[in-house]
C-alpha cells in the first residue's frame, strides 16, 4: 500500500514537472541569435555591469514571506478622453495603467507597454488580474502611430493588446533586440540604436537593468531596454522596468537632463498638459 502511495505521489510530481516543462517550452519566446557584444554572450543577454538573478527558490521564499498590501477587488475610475493630436512642443501624457502611457507631442501619438487585457498572463483564466479599468478605454484611443515595448514580460508585452492595435491602428512597433521574432512586423533595436519616428522626433533604445522571459526556457534570450524620445518638447525618458545602475548617468551624458519640471505624473485616467 505504501509503495503504491509513493508511486502515485511520484507519478503526480512527474506529471506536474513534465507539464511545467511543456508549458515553459510552449510559452517561451523565440531566442535571439546574433553576434556577441558587451551585453550578449552569443546565447544570453546580461546587464552591464552583470548582476545575479534571483532563482526559483528565491522567488518562492519571497512570495511566502512578503507583506502584501491591501487591494480592493475592484475600483471604479473615470477614464480619460484624450484629444486626437497634440501639436508642436506641447506635451500631454496620460497614465493608463502600470507601465502603459499615452504620450502625445509633435502631432505624434505613442503608446508604451500597452496592456488592455484583464490579466497579465499567458492565459486569461489565471494570473494577476487588474483592479480597475484602463485609464483610457481602448475604443477611445486616438490614432496610435508608434508603440514601444520595453521587454517581453506579460505585464509589458501583452500579445492580445498588440494584435488588436495592429489590426485597428497599424502602428510602428519598436522592441529591444530579438523580440521582433515574436512580434512579427516589429522593429528590433539594440541598446543605443535609434530610429526616426517623424521629422524632429527620434527614438533611442537605451540600457536598462532587468531580465527577460515568457516561459521557463527562454530566460534572457531576448533584450530588454528603456527608451529616450527626442521631441520638440525635449528628451523624454521611458524606463520600462529597471534597477539602479550606471546606465542612468550614461543616458544623461548622451542626451542631457530630462525635464521633470515640464512633465507630470497624473492619477490613472487623468492627463496633464504642458
Amino acid at each position: 500500500m505504501a509503495r503504491r502511495v509513493l508511486l502515485g505521489i511520484g507519478g503526480a510530481v512527474g506529471v506536474v514537472v513534465g507539464g511545467s516543462a511543456i508549458a515553459g517550452w510552449f510559452f517561451a519566446a523565440p531566442k535571439y541569435r546574433g553576434p556577441a557584444s558587451d551585453h550578449f554572450d552569443g546565447a544570453k543577454f546580461h546587464n552591464v555591469p552583470a548582476t545575479e538573478h534571483a532563482g526559483f527558490t528565491d522567488m518562492v521564499r519571497w512570495m511566502s514571506h512578503r507583506e502584501r498590501g491591501v487591494w480592493k477587488e475592484w475600483r471604479e475610475i473615470t477614464p480619460s478622453a484624450p484629444p486626437r493630436r497634440v501639436e508642436g512642443s506641447a506635451l500631454r501624457v496620460t497614465w493608463v495603467n502600470h507601465s502603459t502611457m499615452l504620450i502625445q507631442t509633435g502631432g505624434l501619438n505613442i503608446l508604451t507597454d500597452p496592456i488592455w487585457s484583464d490579466r497579465c498572463s499567458p492565459v486569461q483564466f489565471a494570473g494577476p488580474k487588474r483592479h480597475h479599468a484602463p485609464g483610457i478605454r481602448f475604443d477611445a484611443l486616438p490614432p496610435i502611430d508608434v508603440v514601444l515595448v520595453s521587454h517581453n514580460h506579460y505585464d509589458h508585452m501583452d500579445a492580445a493588446t498588440l494584435a488588436r492595435l495592429k489590426r485597428e491602428h497599424q502602428p510602428r512597433i519598436y522592441v529591444p533586440l530579438g523580440n521582433a521574432a515574436f512580434l512579427k512586423g516589429a522593429h528590433d533595436l539594440d541598446w543605443w540604436q535609434s530610429a526616426e519616428l517623424a521629422p524632429g522626433i527620434r527614438l533611442h533604445a537605451v540600457p536598462a537593468q532587468h531580465f527577460s522571459s515568457r516561459g521557463t526556457t527562454d530566460r534572457d534570450a531576448n533584450l530588454w531596454s528603456g527608451f529616450v524620445i527626442e521631441t520638440p518638447h525635449g528628451p523624454l525618458y521611458f524606463a520600462g522596468d529597471t534597477g539602479w545602475g550606471p546606465h542612468f548617468e550614461a543616458i544623461r551624458q548622451r542626451f542631457g537632463p530630462n525635464r521633470p519640471s515640464n512633465s507630470c505624473a497624473a492619477p490613472c485616467g487623468q492627463s496633464c498638459w504642458q
